[in-house]
């Protein structure tokens, strides 16, 4: 959320290795922090991946939807439309360009990567269903929305939520936590950076 010099700063922290390491963001990027253009420059460094989240898909669409502008304005946004429409541009092609899920197939584990929430208690399945875009059915909302805007796991987990089978462990933000919360096999880890100058990173082997 637009706080650069602060990751910078916890990754020197950390010993973080710029050649050998990689680093996986849960999304958000941008907004509500002043170092929306560096974050950006990120997705350019090799040692940087990141999923979409949904201040990303707000810069994707806003541009052309008037009520979905006026939400991410309201939500630390206003710094995009300030700028020249070809910056607009460029930033819109390159947040297209990120995937909604990212998959780590390491030694003896795998591990997924998701914004906001997950929803269907298999990983294949909800892989799939991402993968048919943000479609609607009455009633329904598609796993594209709920990676990108759900909170149910985090706000109703004893009532309808399980384990997510075929997957070891998913790292998730979105939804601001005190510290790393557990649910299931679900990694809640927003902090709230740009409220709390703190950072919650994973070292996964």
């Amino acid at each position: 959320h637009g706080s650069y010099q602060l990751l910078m700063n916890h990754l020197n922290f950390i010993s973080f290795n710029f050649d050998e390491d990689l680093l996986i963001c849960t999304g958000d990027l941008v907004d509500k922090g002043d170092e929306n253009l560096e974050c950006i420059s990120l997705l350019k460094k090799p040692w940087f991946r990141t999923v979409r989240g949904n201040h990303e898909e707000l810069c994707i669409k806003g541009l052309y939807d008037l009520k979905l502008r006026q939400l991410h304005e309201r939500n630390g946004g206003e710094w995009f439309y300030q700028l020249p429409s070809h910056q607009q541009l460029e930033i819109i092609k390159s947040f297209e360009g990120l995937p909604i899920v990212i998959e780590l197939n390491l030694k003896n584990k795998k591990i997924g990567v998701v914004h906001a929430d997950i929803d269907i208690h298999e990983w294949k399945a909800f892989k799939q269903d991402v993968a048919k875009g943000d479609y609607a059915i009455s009633g329904i909302t598609s796993a594209y929305t709920n990676a990108l805007w759900g909170r149910g796991r985090i706000k109703k987990h004893s009532e309808e939520y399980d384990v997510v089978e075929n997957i070891d462990a998913i790292y998730l933000g979105h939804t601001i936590v005190k510290k790393m919360t557990q649910i299931d096999n679900c990694y809640y880890i927003d902090v709230g950076s740009s409220f709390t100058n703190k950072l919650c990173v994973v070292k996964i082997k």
